[in-house]
């Protein structure tokens, strides 16, 4: 069975498929938004949710068609756009304090959110100049940011969402990195390693013994 991290875009066809279901989920996600909060919908916690959501659209679309440059999976097109995110932006929307948001709050969600942005797509950018070079094509990436972790992109996801999570103002929201990061520990980063030890062999051996921590940078 060929991975699909293997598959290498011929067009774009699916790519234009994620864009437009994106524009339908966010279009859903802010209709939504203004429905629960139409007197107070210029609040600071509204505005905050609704920026996220818009910056994340585009960001995921860029990294997508540009950075990425295999094949989107089925599974992307489907469970990911269609199910996992509306089920994390439904919780977003439902359970969210309807108080204004503290300018604590703003820090920190607002911190969060850029951070986690920064790590998971700073570092596919790295990785997509670097592969770039025609002497590294067919090697290992093990530079920039993915040299505090293996998986900076992934633990950079995470942040995000926790951010995302605390705009809402509601702690119950935290199941959504929690979710992810277990996610991403137990099932995603496994498989994605077994397949890059396969294909990069020594230099994957190397890159493990420099780079211990998988997840979180000098933690884990």
């Amino acid at each position: 069975m060929v991975d699909f991290r293997n598959i290498q875009r011929d067009s774009n066809f699916r790519a234009n498929v994620f864009l437009i279901e994106c524009i339908a989920v966010l279009a859903v996600y802010l209709r939504v938004l203004y429905h629960l909060t139409p007197e107070v919908y210029q609040q600071h916690r509204s505005i905050l949710l609704a920026t996220f959501g818009v910056i994340y659209i585009i960001r995921l679309n860029f990294m997508s068609r540009y950075l990425l440059q295999r094949e989107i999976a089925i599974e992307e097109l489907t469970i990911v756009i269609l199910i996992w995110i509306p089920s994390i932006l439904s919780s977003f929307l439902l359970v969210t304090a309807k108080q204004e948001v503290s300018i604590s709050e703003s820090f920190t969600a607002v911190g969060a959110y850029a951070i986690g942005s920064f790590l998971n797509s700073y570092s596919e950018f790295q990785r997509k100049k670097w592969k770039a070079i025609p002497s590294n094509k067919g090697r290992c990436y093990t530079g920039g940011l993915f040299s505090l972790c293996r998986n900076i992109n992934y633990f950079g996801d995470t942040v995000l969402f926790a951010g995302w999570a605390a705009a809402t103002g509601n702690w119950r929201n935290m199941w959504v990195p929690l979710v992810m990061g277990t996610s991403f520990i137990y099932h995603h980063i496994p498989e994605k390693e077994r397949y890059l030890a396969k294909r990069y062999g020594r230099d994957w051996i190397d890159y493990v013994e420099k780079t211990p921590h998988v997840f979180v940078p000098f933690v884990c």
